[in-house]
């Protein structure tokens, strides 16, 4: 059953976007986004609201368009014209503030949305976390990985986990590039997972504080869950064992959060190899 976009969130965009795009660029907006063919008429609020109830009614995935509609103005950052340093600074206010009320009407329906243009069910703050590290380092096989785990949440959870073990493998990486650690580049998880951990020193038995014992252990058990998720056995299963190992959304997401979780953890040693 898709999920549609909810009301709150069509009656608040058909009064934000009108603010910020002309009609020709609502227009252009939503037909890039996919939307059904034919355009409203009326005013840019009816327009609005009336295109994104035809993506609830004819399109088979809502949320994939909206968040093709969202990612343009999510992630806009206004230019300053210069004449006018105030108005600069009361447009880019606007801005914000309109997208950060996007955000919490999204969460009030159990959505997020991520960069990329992807709007999901469940929380996002660990992918949000990550992909601010990526961003502000260009990792470019990271955020490629990342954007697949997001793309495949619904139409294919064991992709998408397949996809959430691809990122923590390139953070591995990274990270062993980084401080110029040698590694076979057709080394599996674990592996690159050992060199990472000799390297930081996160070992739970040579930790002290229990507490942190623990939370070390919890990275450990989450590399391997994610590994055996990615890789799962080659032989033929029997109908139980095929039902038990069948993922769902909710499956995906809960691995993508948190291997999203230890990528973002890795990426921040690059600076300072603490725990």
């Amino acid at each position: 059953m898709k999920t549609k976009i909810p009301a709150a969130t069509i009656g608040l965009l058909s009064q934000i976007l009108p603010n910020h795009y002309t009609h020709n660029g609502l227009n252009s907006l939503f037909q890039t986004a996919s939307a059904p063919a034919n355009i409203p008429e009326g005013s840019k609020p009816s327009k609005v609201t009336t295109w994104m109830r035809a993506i609830n009614a004819e399109c088979p995935d809502p949320l994939t368009v909206l968040g093709a509609l969202l990612e343009d103005f999510m992630e806009k950052e206004l230019l300053p014209y210069g004449l006018d340093p105030k108005n600069d600074e009361e447009r880019a206010r606007k801005l914000k503030e309109d997208q950060e009320k996007i955000l919490q009407t999204l969460a009030k329906d159990g959505l997020s949305y991520a960069r990329g243009g992807h709007v999901t069910k469940g929380g996002t703050f660990p992918t949000l976390s990550l992909q601010e590290n990526v961003s502000k380092r260009g990792l470019a096989a990271v955020d490629l990985e990342i954007k697949r785990a997001l793309e495949n949440v619904e139409s294919d959870p064991g992709a998408a986990a397949h996809n959430a073990g691809s990122v923590l493998e390139a953070s591995f990486k990274v990270y062993l590039d980084h401080y110029g650690i040698e590694y076979k580049h057709n080394s599996d998880m674990p592996t690159l997972w050992q060199k990472v951990v000799e390297h930081i020193g996160i070992r739970p038995k040579e930790l002290e504080n229990k507490n942190l014992k623990k939370i070390a252990s919890g990275l450990y058990s989450i590399v391997e869950g994610t590994m055996n998720l990615r890789n799962p056995e080659a032989h033929g299963k029997s109908e139980s064992e095929f039902k038990q190992g069948t993922l769902h959304p909710r499956h995906a997401r809960l691995a993508i959060h948190a291997a999203h979780t230890v990528s973002a953890y890795i990426l921040e040693l690059l600076e300072e190899r603490k725990l």
